[in-house]
């Protein structure tokens, strides 16, 4: 067995916990009370959402002239586009604008392309000192912890867990209020980032006709230390360029709302390269990510997932993550959306388990913003998994077990400690310990239609 898989059916165990899903479905639920309120505010929210749709699947299918026109609109405006082709490629070039600057170490905010390349794991390694501007994640990097969701990072821990974590680091009060928690971190983070010399962070947007960066976030970490940096360097995933800045005022919207039921985030800036009065930073650069995400267009049907804004709402209401957590999936992206694209991104033959951990119920696909078929891709991805023949071999033996005993009214007719005995040897292993075995009713549906109409 593959090891992320072994690590998915491990994990999953683990997540088999009350208290687990107790602080996760709190959490999520507060998240769709808060989304219902939010979508008031639109008159007709389908209409923005296919609005976002088409503008998104616009953007995919002019990416190569958007992102041409990005680099040399931002190099006008006085900032550096780097290329990266994969994951080694990005850090190689973060660590020599590191060094070029002489720093031992950076400010870095929550994004998930930060994650994906495994940012911090690869500057722990390198002695660079690593300050987390984002609260939740601050805690978690003190906690030695990764993020449990994508925008909600420390969804999975309770008050007094974070506390716990505060405690430990700091010698914090243990009975702490969450708005001293709040307040004391906020504190600890302007201290650990004075003097920092770079910033690191992510990008929601990349504007190709003028060549700005889009940054939305509701802490205002993000602003603050990208205005005390020496040098700010964007990590970007190509697929994250838009047309125009006038595409915002649809895109920006539906983001907050679905990140947090918010009708707009609390700070929301455009960073066109490095600052020319000496109000932020000297040196701009944005590193252009690909990783694989080339082997994914190249999927005619599951290049759509490439239009995901990112808000993090497929996740919050998917009833597999609601189980199983954030690290049971053993990825980089996780939920629904990572279900899609990390079996094309990263090999079928290591993450097919994916293409099986999805009920196809339909809420990511009905909270989407833009609109992102997400069961259908799922259901193309399993279709691809049978068609290269990396699918279960035991799950597929089973299937053509059951469609040969289907098939024969005589074989269906069998005695039930017949029955009971196949279910018990065939089933078992694929169904789970966490589940009740379903039980055949004492006489075959043929023999109670007979007796019915004697």
């Amino acid at each position: 067995m593959n090891e992320p898989k072994t690590t998915f059916i491990e994990g999953c165990k683990k997540a088999f916990d009350d208290e687990h899903w107790q602080k996760i479905n709190y959490s999520t639920g507060c998240f769709e009370n808060n989304f219902a309120k939010g979508k008031e505010n639109y008159r007709n929210l389908d209409l923005e959402k296919q609005r976002a749709y088409t503008l998104r699947n616009k953007s995919l299918l002019g990416l190569e002239k958007l992102l041409v026109d990005f680099e040399t609109h931002f190099t006008e405006n006085g900032g550096k586009v780097l290329w990266a082709r994969n994951a080694d490629d990005a850090l190689t070039m973060i660590f020599d604008l590191i060094r070029k600057e002489k720093a031992n170490a950076i400010m870095r905010s929550n994004s998930t392309v930060l994650d994906e390349i495994e940012l911090n794991g690869f500057l722990e390694r390198k002695n660079i000192r690593i300050v987390e501007t984002e609260v939740a994640r601050f805690v978690l990097h003190k906690g030695r912890q990764k993020a449990y969701h994508p925008l909600a990072s420390s969804i999975h821990l309770s008050k007094e867990e974070n506390n716990a974590i505060l405690t430990s680091a700091f010698k914090l009060k243990p009975d702490s209020s969450a708005k001293q928690m709040v307040n004391f971190v906020r504190y600890e983070v302007g201290i650990e980032s004075k003097d920092v010399p770079v910033c690191i962070t992510g990008a929601n947007f990349l504007l190709s006709d003028t060549g700005g960066v889009v940054l939305t976030e509701n802490e205002g970490n993000i602003l603050k230390s990208t205005s005390t940096a020496k040098v700010h360097i964007v990590v970007a995933g190509i697929a994250k360029v838009i047309p125009s800045i006038d595409d915002l005022s649809v895109l920006l919207p539906l983001l907050s709302l679905h990140s947090s039921g918010q009708s707009m985030a609390a700070c929301n800036s455009i960073t066109f390269g490095p600052a020319m009065k000496n109000n932020g930073p000297e040196q701009m650069y944005v590193i252009l990510l690909d990783n694989n995400r080339s082997e994914l267009l190249a999927h005619e049907k599951q290049r759509k997932v490439m239009s995901c804004i990112h808000c993090g709402a497929c996740v919050s209401v998917c009833p597999v993550y609601k189980n199983i957590g954030g690290y049971s999936y053993a990825t980089k992206h996780i939920g629904p959306v990572g279900t899609v694209m990390t079996p094309l991104m990263e090999g079928l033959e290591d993450y097919n388990y994916l293409n099986s951990a999805c009920s196809l119920c339909g809420k990511c696909v009905e909270i989407c913003p833009v609109k992102i078929p997400l069961d259908d891709l799922i259901i193309e991805n399993r279709h691809l998994a049978m068609t290269k023949k990396t699918s279960n071999s035991r799950y597929d033996a089973l299937l053509k077990a059951m469609i040969w005993h289907c098939k024969s009214r005589k074989k269906m007719d069998s005695p039930l400690f017949l029955k009971k005995l196949e279910l018990k040897r065939l089933f078992s292993l694929l169904w789970g310990d966490n589940r009740t075995m379903p039980e055949f009713a004492s006489k075959s549906f043929s023999q109670q239609w007979k007796e019915r109409n004697l």
